[in-house]
């Protein structure tokens, strides 16, 4: 029986339709027959957000808690007009709100820094956000495997797609033939048709990687000079400390001769330990960016007469020549810190050639720039050893004629030329010895003195 308005009013059952100013009122029993017809419309709506609800906090882990308490209040505002009114206006409500809700997750997708892609069960592309159109290019309806990777066919050994429809939540990272390396979420997701995805999200940790392998590298070179600092410099204290002790011996008296070659002995290893120590420092003055060349025009011809002067008397059994263009034209450079590459660069050809053998300096102007080269006749250098002889520490295979040397040398010259503007390279021919050249920029009028 049909309650009046005033009777359903007091019982509290009466609702207003939307649109409609006129209130009817309809009993319990009745109400219930009514939603019996909104079951369908229902069950979808809870069936497709249960979907988005598992998939999307799976994937996206950032935003899942402001996701959970929007679907929640989605729910709430959905569910809750149920009560009662027109179930094709109901059904139209329930579109609009998953409608709205799926906007909103695109939308999440679509601002989110890092690359998004859904792949399906046939392991081609169904979504890609911008970021990773960005990133990869657009693949939307291509397969993963062809598009990301190109590879011809799927690559099991790679491949998370199907531990990842299993309903497993996979992270991996890989690195890319180009170089870059990606951190990869692969989640289990369904799609608005609810056929299986996997929800990937690409992080790209290029940078993270790259100093990883930095540090990774650095405490290798730690290693190495702590290893190479010890033994060069226990070599020639033991060698001093075994000299002034036999000269200290009372019950032996040395011959005029013997003595001067026992004091000669102590001169050249103490050369070698203030040659240590001098491109210990001047490295690590280089790495920590307080060796800056104080430029100024200089006579590249007046530096180097004064090292080869230098080096002849260390090296007593080497010829030294010079070949040099007698209108050689001013530079723009630290004096100091080029005299330091000549000095190098010379120890270095007197170490690995044999005594009695030659060592060239030759300067020459050459396209707006002055080049020079200290070339020796050692056994050479192999091709594949030239790009790697400017390395701090590296010493190559070839065999060293005198002893000592930390590896340092050549990486102190490259760092100073290349703080100068200019260039520094070897060449060399297996048994015919090498060259090692620099360039510098020539002096220009109106330069004045610069520290770099």
């Amino acid at each position: 029986m049909a309650l009046t308005d005033s009777e359903a009013s007091e019982q509290g059952l009466v609702r207003k339709l939307p649109g409609s100013r006129r209130i009817r009122p309809f009993a319990i029993a009745e109400r219930g027959d009514r939603i019996s017809g909104l079951v369908w419309p229902t069950v979808a709506t809870l069936t497709v957000c249960a979907s988005l609800f598992s998939g999307t906090i799976q994937a996206l882990d950032a935003h899942g808690a402001m996701f959970t308490i929007a679907l929640f209040a989605t729910l709430g505002a959905t569910i809750g007009p149920f009560a009662g009114g027109n179930e094709s206006e109901w059904a139209r409500h329930l579109e609009r709100v998953l409608r709205i809700e799926r906007d909103r997750l695109v939308g999440m997708l679509n601002a989110m820094d890092e690359g998004v892609a859904l792949i399906g069960l046939d392991r081609k592309i169904r979504f890609m956000n911008p970021s990773m159109v960005r990133q990869f290019g657009d693949g939307t309806d291509l397969y993963c495997y062809q598009h990301l990777h190109h590879f011809d066919e799927p690559c099991d050994d790679i491949c998370k797609l199907p531990k990842v429809l299993r309903g497993a939540t996979e992270r991996w990272e890989y690195a890319f033939a180009d170089g870059r390396t990606y951190e990869v979420i692969g989640a289990p997701f369904a799609d608005s048709d609810q056929v299986p995805c996997m929800l990937a999200t690409f992080r790209n940790v290029t940078q993270r990687k790259q100093l990883e392998l930095e540090l990774i590298k650095l405490d290798r070179l730690k290693s190495d000079l702590l290893s190479n600092v010890s033994h060069e410099l226990r070599s020639p204290l033991t060698s001093v400390k075994g000299i002034i002790s036999s000269l200290l011996q009372e019950d032996i008296q040395w011959d005029d001769e013997t003595r001067k070659m026992l004091l000669i002995g102590i001169s050249e290893e103490t050369d070698r330990l203030a040659s240590l120590v001098t491109n210990l420092l001047n490295m690590s003055k280089l790495e920590a960016g307080v060796w800056r060349p104080e430029k100024d025009r200089s006579n590249l011809l007046e530096m180097i007469a004064e090292t080869v002067e230098r080096q002849k008397w260390v090296y007593k059994k080497h010829v030294f020549e010079a070949e040099l263009e007698t209108d050689l034209p001013e530079v723009i450079a630290d004096t100091n810190q080029i005299k330091q590459v000549l000095l190098n660069l010379l120890e270095n050809a007197a170490a690995y050639s044999d005594e009695g053998t030659k060592i060239t300096v030759r300067a020459r102007r050459t396209n707006g720039e002055v080049e020079a080269s200290v070339s020796d006749q050692g056994e050479g250098i192999a091709p594949e050893e030239l790009q790697k002889v400017f390395n701090k520490f590296y010493r190559g295979a070839q065999r060293r004629r005198r002893p000592g040397g930390t590896g340092l040398g050549l990486a102190i010259c490259q760092s100073i030329i290349t703080a100068h503007g200019g260039r520094i390279w070897a060449e060399s021919e297996l048994g015919h010895g090498s060259t090692f050249y620099f360039k510098l920029p020539v002096f220009q009028a109106g330069e004045t003195r610069t520290e770099v």
